[in-house]
């Protein structure tokens, strides 16, 4: 029983400690990139202050999108595309606490851009 209860114990804190670094990370949405010449994760760099760049990409209809561990400085809210909407409701459930969305007409389709607090 001993080792199972020892391997339940160490699987609940690296769940833990999982669930922590998640709730740190924050997405802005800088730009519209249908230019190539431009470089996301570049411009991710210059608008990040303060929070260190994990990651970048374009998925979300061309648009760049930074990831941080926390939110930068000079950003007053995270963001993020969240796909095809019709409410904010896709928005608020995932960020119950902070977050609200804006449904973005672009190309002729509705798209869901969520806002939300990160501590």
């Amino acid at each position: 029983m001993s080792n199972s209860l020892g391997f339940f114990t160490i699987f609940a804190l690296v769940l833990a400690v999982q669930l922590i670094q998640v709730e740190g990370v924050c997405t802005y949405i800088v730009a519209d990139f249908s230019d190539k010449h431009l470089s996301c994760p570049a411009v991710c760099k210059v608008v990040g202050s303060g929070a260190k760049l994990i990651g970048t990409n374009c998925d979300f209809y061309n648009l760049c999108t930074c990831t941080y561990d926390h939110q930068p400085y000079d950003i007053d809210l995270c963001d993020i595309g969240m796909g095809l909407c019709t409410s904010d409701a896709k928005c608020t459930g995932q960020y119950p606490k902070s977050g609200g969305g804006l449904c973005i007409q672009h190309f002729g389709l509705d798209y869901c851009r969520c806002t939300y607090r990160r501590p």
